[in-house]
């Protein structure tokens, strides 16, 4: 069984639909109005489709069908609902429906905005959105998207007012029967209910250590029917980063304009089966295929972005059996995989007439998906690419895989049918190294978070918002507090707001500063970057402009925990490391959204609301009520020690419930809050902050 048949005998991804259309799932920044904050907005416009019925459940056969594309036509400029924002820009919005969908997508057959325009989709619980797309994501006039979660979705266009022109038109949506995607905490990561063999070995691992550049190189595709394979990307004797896809001819199908190709899609992990799914590229041209030698090499229609962080493989046609080497391919639509071979691989021709190199394998397994993946030799260039031969754990090492020659695809009948025309024009070249268009590359740097949380202290359950009184009461410093406190910024500090910002008035209203930091996925303990920014009274948290998203100038692309910490609250912190970098990651703190490191012990429930715990007056990361280090002592020196009924105006760590006012007794006493969070009943109990240490 060729490993492209088993593939399409297992149920399938698909993650953008694209209807005759090439165009880079690249969005360009920005997010929907408002996004991450509550909106008590008029209804818009929807437009629905009844249910379909579902095929019968099935996990196997090549009649599966994840969804159905429907037809439905409609002119989103005419239907949708305008109103305009305040700062003078209009928008339109509409909703799509079709009733009993896991999934949407959309496709555009008319898709032209104006110049600054943007258009974004979401889902109905503002959990998920695409976009910015604008008008250079139009090729040939259209435009499919991504899926998004749920039965319904909305398509929300921002333009500059008075803006004339434009176009966008929607033809279709595919309705999915099954949600396929792992949204527990709001990542996009690809889990489809299995797994690869257990005796894989991911590509971050020890032993693929040697072969970081090369796993550059191989890439994951999605075709529309619910298929797919690996491929490889290669270097041509021009070495100027032409995007030459290799991959098997057995895994093709006509609509190759429609294929969605990932990269980088690997755990961080050398335990994990989950990786960032964002970096994508949809749409190819065929340049040659053979079936004689099951080649098919396909060009992309756009090069892979500079933040892909792609490497072109080289190759080898001299028809050398490989000594040793590896293949990197992903089996069952897992994450990237490595499997290495010692023993020399053997020439064959397989049973039906291509001629292959027989390969045995020291670790892993070839399974389903892992068709057209390519075969390294020592010297770390491609060979062939994978044709037949799959393993179980218990045969891993004594039953063979199957590769394609890439030397018996050089030469052909004609430019369609072989390699070289593509790869070396001259035909003067038996073997090449890959190619890094930026050489060594180093981290690529910059990237933003979108926070929303709530501080105990300052939430009001009747209004849903924090209360502003530090702001009214002019006490909010210009600069951050932090450094002062004693803080140990790591890329940060010192940041600073305006006037302006603080005189902003309502939900947008600034409650008081914070920290953020990100703490590397390997180390949690470790803040590898922090940066002060503000909290608005919606629970936003916001840089210093008092709108924009948190950035960090410095922080290198990776995977990290995500810790947001106040004066005097308990901080909290993600569970799991986020993908940030190149697409604006949202965290919302507040609503179960996103598994929390130390689960219900790190925040305090309110009204359905998580909320950071209050008290800490001693900003050590721990509640007492008494004993050494306690922070009730403190809140009594702060209003002079000795009469306990005095109070004290200021913006002081000691004003638990930050109302600018310290109190010991009576009334909205800021002690009170302290024996709450720690049980209430047993004074002596501490409560601890749920961030390693």
């Amino acid at each position: 069984m060729y490993f492209g048949d088993m593939f399409r005998s297992t149920v399938a991804i698909i993650a953008i639909f694209v209807v005759d259309s090439g165009l880079a799932q690249l969005s360009h920044g920005g997010q929907p109005w408002q996004w991450g904050s509550p909106l008590h907005e008029q209804p818009v416009h929807t437009v629905g489709l009844g249910p379909i019925e579902a095929p019968a459940p099935r996990r196997s056969g090549p009649a599966f069908r994840y969804g159905q594309q429907r037809s439905l036509p409609l002119d989103v400029l005419a239907t949708g609902t305008w109103d305009m924002l305040p700062d003078g820009r209009e928008r339109c919005r509409v909703v799509v429906r079709s009733d009993g969908a896991a999934m949407l997508s959309a496709q555009f057959d008319r898709f032209r905005p104006a110049d600054g325009a943007q258009v974004f989709l979401h889902d109905a619980d503002r959990r998920h959105f695409l976009g910015a797309f604008v008008a250079a994501n139009a090729v040939g006039g259209e435009l499919a998207t991504a899926v998004l979660p749920g039965a319904s979705m909305a398509i929300e266009y921002i333009r500059p007012a008075g803006a004339t022109g434009d176009q966008l038109h929607l033809a279709s949506i595919t309705h999915a029967f099954l949600d396929l995607f792992d949204r527990s905490d709001g990542a996009r990561d690809i889990n489809p209910g299995y797994q690869s063999a257990p005796c894989h070995t991911n590509v971050i691992c020890p032993a693929a250590s040697g072969w970081q550049q090369q796993k550059r190189s191989s890439a994951m595709f999605l075709r529309p029917d619910g298929g797919g394979c690996t491929g490889t990307i290669l270097n041509n004797t021009a070495q100027n980063g032409v995007p030459y896809f290799l991959t098997a001819k057995h895994c093709y199908q006509p609509n190759e304009g429609q294929w969605v190709f990932y990269f980088n899609y690997e755990s961080p992990n050398c335990v994990g089966d989950t990786g960032q799914t964002m970096q994508t590229l949809s749409g190819s041209a065929l340049a040659a295929s053979n079936d004689g030698g099951d080649l098919l090499l396909l060009r992309l229609n756009d090069t892979p972005p500079a933040a892909y962080d792609v490497f072109y493989a080289g190759w080898d046609r001299s028809n050398t059996a490989p000594s040793s080497g590896s293949m990197i391919h992903h089996p069952l639509n897992d994450v990237k995989k490595i499997n290495l071979f010692s023993l020399p691989g053997t020439s064959v021709v397989h049973s039906s007439g291509i001629p292959c190199w027989s390969v045995n394998w020291a670790n892993g397994v070839a399974e389903g998906g892992s068709s057209g993946a390519g075969l390294f030799n020592s010297a770390k260039r491609v060979v062939g690419t994978a044709y037949d031969g799959e393993q179980t754990c218990a045969t891993s090492t004594t039953a063979p895989s199957f590769f394609a020659k890439l030397s018996a695809n050089w030469d052909g009948a004609s430019s369609d049918r072989r390699l070289r025309d593509w790869l070396d024009p001259a035909n003067t070249t038996t073997a090449i190294n890959g190619y890094d268009p930026v050489g060594t590359p180093g981290p690529v740097l910059g990237l933003s978070v979108s926070i929303r949380a709530m501080l105990q202290g300052a939430f009001l359950q009747q209004t849903g918002n924090m209360r502003t009184s530090l702001r009214d009461q002019g006490l909010i410093p210009l600069q951050e507090p932090y450094t002062l406190l004693g803080y140990p910024h790591q890329g940060g500090g010192g940041e600073t707001t305006t006037p302006a910002v603080l005189a902003v008035t309502g939900q947008q209203a600034i409650v008081d500063w914070v920290v953020v930091e990100l703490r590397p996925a390997s180390a949690p303990a470790t803040v590898a970057y922090s940066r002060s920014a503000l909290i608005r009274s919606d629970g936003m948290v916001v840089g210093t402009d008092g709108t924009s998203a948190v950035t960090f100038p410095t922080a290198a692309w990776g995977n990290y925990h995500i810790a947001l910490r106040h004066r005097n609250h308990l901080g909290v912190m993600t569970a799991r490391a986020q993908v940030l970098g190149g697409v604006l990651r949202s965290c919302n703190f507040m609503n179960g959204s996103v598994a929390l490191h130390g689960a219900e012990a790190a925040t305090v429930l309110l009204g359905g609301i998580q909320c950071l715990p209050a008290g800490d007056a001693t900003w050590n990361g721990r509640l007492r009520y008494m004993g050494a280090g306690n922070d009730r002592d403190p809140i009594l020196t702060r209003v002079g020690g000795s009469t306990p009924t005095a109070t004290a105006l200021g913006y002081f760590r000691e004003d638990t419930d930050l109302n600018g006012v310290v109190r010991y007794t009576g009334s909205g006493n800021d002690r009170d809050i302290v024996l709450q969070n720690i049980g209430g009943s047993v004074p002596t109990v501490v409560r601890t902050h749920q961030l390693p240490e």
